[in-house]
Protein backbone atom coordinates (compact mmCIF):
# COMPACT_ATOMS: atom_id res chain seq x y z
CA UNK A 1 0.00 0.00 0.00
CA UNK A 2 2.00 3.42 -1.27
CA UNK A 3 -0.30 4.92 1.72
CA UNK A 4 1.82 3.64 4.14
CA UNK A 5 4.66 5.92 5.54
CA UNK A 6 8.08 4.00 6.78
CA UNK A 7 11.59 5.23 7.86
CA UNK A 8 14.36 2.84 8.17
CA UNK A 9 17.27 3.96 9.75
CA UNK A 10 20.69 1.71 9.06
CA UNK A 11 23.62 2.07 11.64
CA UNK A 12 26.63 -0.34 12.22
CA UNK A 13 29.99 -0.40 11.46
CA UNK A 14 30.82 1.75 8.20
CA UNK A 15 31.93 -1.08 5.63
CA UNK A 16 28.97 -3.51 6.45
CA UNK A 17 26.57 -0.23 6.09
CA UNK A 18 28.28 0.47 2.63
CA UNK A 19 27.78 -3.28 1.40
CA UNK A 20 24.26 -3.31 2.95
CA UNK A 21 23.30 0.04 0.97
CA UNK A 22 25.19 -1.31 -2.15
CA UNK A 23 23.03 -4.33 -2.34
CA UNK A 24 19.98 -2.71 -1.12
CA UNK A 25 20.26 0.12 -3.68
CA UNK A 26 20.96 -2.66 -6.44
CA UNK A 27 17.90 -4.86 -5.55
CA UNK A 28 15.70 -1.63 -5.30
CA UNK A 29 17.01 -0.47 -8.51
CA UNK A 30 16.44 -4.07 -10.16
CA UNK A 31 13.02 -4.34 -8.59
CA UNK A 32 11.66 -1.11 -10.09
CA UNK A 33 13.12 -1.79 -13.55
CA UNK A 34 11.53 -4.88 -14.12
CA UNK A 35 8.31 -4.16 -12.19
CA UNK A 36 7.74 -0.93 -13.99
CA UNK A 37 6.02 0.06 -10.71
CA UNK A 38 7.47 3.97 -9.71
CA UNK A 39 5.57 3.86 -6.17
CA UNK A 40 5.99 4.10 -3.18
CA UNK A 41 8.56 6.99 -3.72
CA UNK A 42 11.86 5.90 -1.95
CA UNK A 43 14.73 8.11 -0.93
CA UNK A 44 17.59 7.24 -0.13
CA UNK A 45 19.58 9.28 2.26
CA UNK A 46 23.45 9.55 2.70
CA UNK A 47 24.56 11.18 6.15
CA UNK A 48 28.28 11.19 6.11
CA UNK A 49 28.37 10.86 2.36
CA UNK A 50 32.24 10.73 2.11
CA UNK A 51 32.31 7.72 3.32
CA UNK A 52 30.44 5.96 0.54
CA UNK A 53 30.40 8.17 -2.15
CA UNK A 54 34.26 9.50 -1.79
CA UNK A 55 36.44 11.43 -4.49
CA UNK A 56 38.42 8.34 -3.77
CA UNK A 57 38.63 5.33 -1.33
CA UNK A 58 41.18 6.43 0.70
CA UNK A 59 42.13 2.60 1.47
CA UNK A 60 38.97 1.90 3.19
CA UNK A 61 38.56 -1.28 1.41
CA UNK A 62 36.22 -3.24 -0.71
CA UNK A 63 33.05 -1.86 0.48
CA UNK A 64 33.50 1.66 -0.88
CA UNK A 65 33.28 0.73 -4.59
CA UNK A 66 30.05 -1.07 -4.47
CA UNK A 67 28.38 1.28 -2.26
CA UNK A 68 29.83 4.71 -4.61
CA UNK A 69 28.59 2.78 -7.51
CA UNK A 70 25.03 2.20 -6.59
CA UNK A 71 24.80 6.09 -5.46
CA UNK A 72 26.07 7.17 -8.44
CA UNK A 73 23.26 5.30 -9.73
CA UNK A 74 20.66 6.40 -7.93
CA UNK A 75 21.98 9.90 -8.48
CA UNK A 76 21.62 9.74 -11.80
CA UNK A 77 18.90 7.02 -13.08
CA UNK A 78 16.97 6.88 -9.45
CA UNK A 79 13.88 8.93 -10.61
CA UNK A 80 12.46 7.33 -13.24
CA UNK A 81 12.22 4.30 -11.37
CA UNK A 82 10.67 6.65 -8.19
CA UNK A 83 14.14 6.67 -6.29
CA UNK A 84 15.90 9.63 -4.92
CA UNK A 85 18.95 10.45 -2.80
CA UNK A 86 19.78 12.70 -0.33
CA UNK A 87 23.04 13.91 0.82
CA UNK A 88 24.33 14.92 4.07
CA UNK A 89 28.02 15.60 4.46
CA UNK A 90 30.31 18.59 6.06
CA UNK A 91 33.16 18.13 3.62
CA UNK A 92 31.76 18.52 0.15
CA UNK A 93 35.20 18.39 -0.98
CA UNK A 94 35.68 14.72 -0.63
CA UNK A 95 32.39 13.96 -2.50
CA UNK A 96 32.84 12.50 -6.03
CA UNK A 97 31.64 14.88 -8.13
CA UNK A 98 29.54 12.60 -10.39
CA UNK A 99 27.08 12.06 -7.60
CA UNK A 100 27.49 15.94 -6.35
CA UNK A 101 26.74 17.19 -9.85
CA UNK A 102 23.15 15.42 -9.71
CA UNK A 103 21.26 17.01 -7.06
CA UNK A 104 19.28 19.94 -8.28
CA UNK A 105 18.24 21.72 -4.87
CA UNK A 106 21.31 22.33 -1.64
CA UNK A 107 20.83 23.08 1.67
CA UNK A 108 23.94 24.80 3.11
CA UNK A 109 24.43 25.22 6.86
CA UNK A 110 27.59 26.42 8.45
CA UNK A 111 31.29 25.54 5.77
CA UNK A 112 33.58 26.57 8.19
CA UNK A 113 36.22 25.03 5.78
CA UNK A 114 36.96 27.74 2.54
CA UNK A 115 37.38 24.66 0.10
CA UNK A 116 33.94 23.39 1.13
CA UNK A 117 32.53 26.95 0.48
CA UNK A 118 34.98 27.52 -2.82
CA UNK A 119 33.24 24.12 -4.33
CA UNK A 120 29.24 25.58 -3.95
CA UNK A 121 30.21 29.12 -4.71
CA UNK A 122 31.92 27.79 -7.87
CA UNK A 123 28.75 25.26 -8.70
CA UNK A 124 25.91 28.12 -8.14
CA UNK A 125 28.17 30.90 -9.53
CA UNK A 126 27.50 32.39 -6.21
CA UNK A 127 29.59 35.74 -4.88
CA UNK A 128 32.37 34.48 -1.75
CA UNK A 129 30.29 36.91 0.43
CA UNK A 130 27.28 34.37 0.51
CA UNK A 131 28.73 32.07 2.01
CA UNK A 132 30.83 33.84 4.44
CA UNK A 133 27.61 34.58 6.09
CA UNK A 134 26.94 30.55 6.88
CA UNK A 135 29.66 31.29 9.50
CA UNK A 136 26.57 32.80 11.94
CA UNK A 137 24.39 30.34 11.50
CA UNK A 138 22.64 28.71 14.35
CA UNK A 139 21.22 25.34 14.31
CA UNK A 140 18.14 24.90 11.93
CA UNK A 141 19.75 27.72 9.68
CA UNK A 142 20.50 27.36 6.18
CA UNK A 143 20.59 28.55 2.82
CA UNK A 144 18.57 26.93 0.15
CA UNK A 145 19.66 27.20 -3.13
CA UNK A 146 18.32 25.24 -6.45
CA UNK A 147 18.77 25.01 -10.12
CA UNK A 148 14.81 24.23 -10.02
CA UNK A 149 12.90 23.69 -7.03
CA UNK A 150 12.15 27.52 -5.91
CA UNK A 151 12.44 29.82 -8.97
CA UNK A 152 15.37 31.47 -8.24
CA UNK A 153 18.00 29.63 -10.13
CA UNK A 154 20.85 29.33 -8.28
CA UNK A 155 19.69 32.44 -5.86
CA UNK A 156 20.20 31.59 -1.93
CA UNK A 157 17.15 31.80 0.07
CA UNK A 158 17.94 31.99 3.93
CA UNK A 159 15.35 29.48 5.55
CA UNK A 160 15.06 27.71 9.23
CA UNK A 161 14.11 24.10 9.81
CA UNK A 162 12.62 22.35 12.99
CA UNK A 163 15.23 19.49 13.93
CA UNK A 164 15.21 16.89 12.17
CA UNK A 165 15.73 14.37 15.28
CA UNK A 166 12.40 16.00 17.09
CA UNK A 167 10.47 16.03 13.85
CA UNK A 168 11.79 12.16 13.76
CA UNK A 169 11.39 10.61 17.33
CA UNK A 170 7.70 12.21 16.74
CA UNK A 171 7.26 10.14 13.88
CA UNK A 172 8.46 6.96 15.43
CA UNK A 173 6.49 7.57 18.41
CA UNK A 174 2.92 8.58 17.90
CA UNK A 175 2.60 6.32 14.32
CA UNK A 176 -0.21 4.18 13.60
CA UNK A 177 -0.02 2.14 10.85
CA UNK A 178 -3.24 1.78 9.15
CA UNK A 179 -4.37 -1.74 7.41
CA UNK A 180 -6.61 -1.49 4.69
Amino acid sequence: NSNIKSLFIVQGEEATVRVFSGNLGRDAMENRRTSGNIEPVVAFIYDEADQFIPQDDGGRGPSVPAAKERAVELARRGRKYGLGIGIGTQRIVYLDTNVLGQPHTYFVSKLPRESDRERIQSAFGLAKEVLEETHRFRKGEWLLISHSATGLDGTPIPVILPNANDRIEKFVTTFTPTTT
